[in-house]
Formats: structure tokens, C-alpha cells, sequence
């Protein structure tokens, strides 16, 4: 691996790189459904490119990474409506942007280039009067959009080509909050002028969000006082995953999660979907449902709080086995496998302490399924269920 750079995409030579490694990401490694995927060039090219400002990182002469943001002064951007861009007058539309297709290869997943295109995209929005841009993510990436200066600002949406996704926002004059959330952005985003007047503006028209920091924000101490006010109990008690664990110990691991916040009727995620981490129910339920052969689905259980769901697929690092969706308004805690990894590092103890804990909630739901199965026979035995 050599001296990663980032640039803008100067002639269509660059965009066509670009074009191709989406491609080789999306298609050839995620197996995702693209509707502009050209598979006999191997190439995905969208109509917002056209209108878009591309960046491509490089390491020698190989294009490892990518990310577009699209000024929305330049034209429409994609589905305003949904992510209610409008809440955002006066600053909507002249100073809003889009930022889309981040990705990198995977060989370079741990490396800077993810940091070095977002801080790219800080740096030629603000030079370009651009002071409020949105993105969409999955949640397993939250916490990385996060850490940077994104927050959440309203309820999940349901994207056309997506599905479920969560809608972030980062107000880049905000240098406030970026020294609350001790952000690496802070120190770039200081060559700029600060302001106030949108970080108000979004207190007043989003005060379900205006009070909410990330976890990784904040001392431990204040991460557990912050869980303690959703339960009755403390969270190394009422947090099936955390029983046995010290105060001290479940105040580290709950600083490693994120919160998301799920409206009813949100799908988590999908029966067969890749598994991209660990998540809890801390307030509020979820239904677990099976695909049946005809298509329909039956629910086989549903889990409130302090229950956890995704622990096969996060140990065995196999596909969901369920689909997962909201019954009443729920508050999700989820543990990457990224953070996960940087635990393994930093408590051995700890990460072995949690993985005990995860398999013996499986024992018990093998053996509890095992019970269903022998009471359904006996059942069927006795006549008593049609086939």
C-alpha cells in the first residue's frame, strides 16, 4: 500500500474509473441489484453523475475509492422530498448538497481513504458556499458518519432503490457541535467561518433530535446515565448481553454502540441480507419473521426490551436467518463488527466476556426452539395439527 491521494475527476477517463469500480464493488462483490449497471461494460453510470462533483482516490495508479456530491444549485437532487430538505429555508436550496457512493475496496477498508474523500467533500463544499449537506446509510455505518459531524434528524425512510435507510445531516458552519462530538473535522472545519444561525434553525424545527449525541461522545459515566433513563433497571441487568458485566466494563461497551431510533413498521433488516452487526432492543419491541415457500411470512417471535436479535450472523458472520421489523416506536442499540474488532484489540477479556454471554442466549434459543419442535410433533402426533 502506498501514499493514498484524493482528487477531482478531471476528464471522463477519471469518471470512467470511477464508473468501473462501483461496478467491481456493488455488483461483483455485494451482488446488490443496481438499476443503472451496465454488465456488458462492468460499469455504473447514473443521471445525478452528470450533474455531480466526483472524487477518486488513488494509491499509485489503481482508483481505490470514490465519493459524489451533487449541489443541489446545480439542479434537483435525488428525492428531496423524502429526506425533507425543505425544512431546511433559507439555507435550501442555494447552500444544500447530496453527499452518495462513498465506497473503497475492500483491501482498504481499514486504511484512511474513507476519511481522506469525506474531508474532500468538507473542504469543496464549504469552498463552493455550501453549508448543509445529506446522505443516507445503513446502520451499520451510522457511527462512522457519525464520528465525522453527521447527526440524525428524522425517521427512517423508505427509498425507492434502497429500501430502508437512515437520513443523516452534517451543518458544516456547526463547530460547536463538532467540539462536542470531538470530531477529526473540527481542526479542518476552523480554516472556515463558524456560524450559528443553522445549528438554532435546527434546534427549533428538530427538537426530537436537537438534545441526542452519539455514545462514542460521551464518558462513561454519562453513557451509562443515559441508558439508565430508558429502563427501570441498570443496563449490565436489563441488557441480555451485558449480564455479569461490572458497571465500569458495560460503560465501555455501551460506549463502543450506536443508538438508532425506529419508527413502527421499519425494517431492520432482511431475511438473507448480509450480517453487519449486533443489535438490542432497549425501548419498544420488534416482530421476527420467517419467509415461508409461498412468499408470506409468518412471525415466530417478537422481543422487547433488553433483548437481542443478529448475535447467529454476528458470531458465525453468516446471512440473516429472519427479517426483523418494528412493532411500537423502538430504540436500537447495534455493536459493528468494526467496533467489535477495535474491542478484540483493546479488552481481549472483555470481547471474550461478551461472546460468552452471546452464546449462552443461543443455547438457550436452540434448546427453546428444540422444545417448539417437540411439542409440534407431539401435536401432530396426536392429530391435533394439519399439514
Amino acid at each position: 500500500m502506498g501514499q493514498i491521494r484524493v482528487r477531482l475527476a478531471q476528464n471522463s477517463e477519471d469518471r470512467e474509473k470511477i464508473f468501473q469500480l462501483r461496478y467491481d464493488i456493488y455488483v461483483q462483490e455485494m451482488n446488490r441489484k443496481q438499476s443503472f449497471a451496465d454488465h456488458e461494460k462492468a460499469r455504473i453510470h447514473e443521471p445525478y453523475d452528470d450533474t455531480g462533483h466526483l472524487f477518486l482516490a488513488e494509491d499509485d495508479d489503481q482508483v481505490i475509492g470514490t465519493v459524489r456530491i451533487n449541489f443541489r444549485k446545480d439542479g434537483e437532487l435525488e428525492c428531496e422530498n423524502l429526506y425533507d430538505m425543505g425544512h431546511f429555508q433559507p439555507f435550501y436550496p442555494n447552500q444544500v448538497s447530496m453527499s452518495t457512493k462513498l465506497m473503497v475496496r475492500r483491501e482498504y477498508r481499514s486504511s484512511a481513504a474513507a476519511s481522506m474523500l469525506c474531508m474532500k467533500i468538507y473542504e469543496h463544499a464549504r469552498e463552493n458556499g455550501i453549508l448543509i449537506d445529506f446522505i443516507d446509510t445503513n446502520p451499520h455505518l451510522v457511527r462512522l458518519y457519525s464520528q465525522v459531524g453527521y447527526r440524525l434528524y428524522k425517521k427512517n425512510i423508505d427509498h425507492p432503490d434502497y429500501g430502508n435507510v437512515i437520513p443523516m445531516v452534517f451543518l458544516l458552519d456547526d463547530h460547536e457541535y463538532l467540539r462536542q462530538i470531538h470530531s477529526p473535522f473540527l481542526r479542518l472545519a476552523k480554516r472556515y467561518p463558524a456560524g450559528t444561525e443553522l445549528a438554532d434553525l435546527f434546534k427549533e424545527r428538530f427538537p426530537d433530535y436537537r438534545d441526542i449525541r452519539p455514545l462514542f461522545s460521551m464518558e462513561g459515566e454519562e453513557v451509562w446515565s443515559n441508558i439508565v433513563t430508558d429502563m427501570a433497571l441498570p443496563p449490565n441487568q436489563a441488557l441480555s448481553f451485558l449480564f455479569n458485566f461490572t458497571e465500569q466494563e458495560a460503560s465501555k461497551l455501551l460506549s463502543m454502540l450506536d443508538l438508532i431510533v425506529y419508527e413502527p413498521g421499519a425494517v431492520v433488516f432482511k431475511q438473507n441480507q448480509e450480517s453487519q452487526g449486533l443489535f438490542c432492543v432497549l425501548e419498544g419491541a420488534v416482530s421476527v419473521l420467517v419467509q415461508k415457500e409461498d412468499g408470506s411470512y409468518s412471525t415466530i417471535a417478537v422481543l422487547n426490551q433488553g433483548e437481542i436479535f443478529g448475535e447467529l450472523g454476528f458470531v458465525a458472520k453468516t446471512q440473516r436467518n429472519a427479517t426483523i421489523v418494528v412493532r411500537d416506536k423502538a430504540k436500537l442499540l447495534i455493536l459493528t463488527p468494526n467496533e467489535f474488532q477495535k474491542l478484540e484489540l483493546q479488552s481481549p477479556s472483555l470481547a471474550m466476556k461478551l461472546l460468552t454471554n452471546l452464546f449462552v442466549i443461543l443455547g438457550q434459543r436452540f434448546n427453546e426452539m428444540s422444545r417448539r419442535m417437540l411439542d409440534y410433533r407431539r401435536l401432530y402426533e396426536m392429530g391435533g395439527v394439519e399439514t
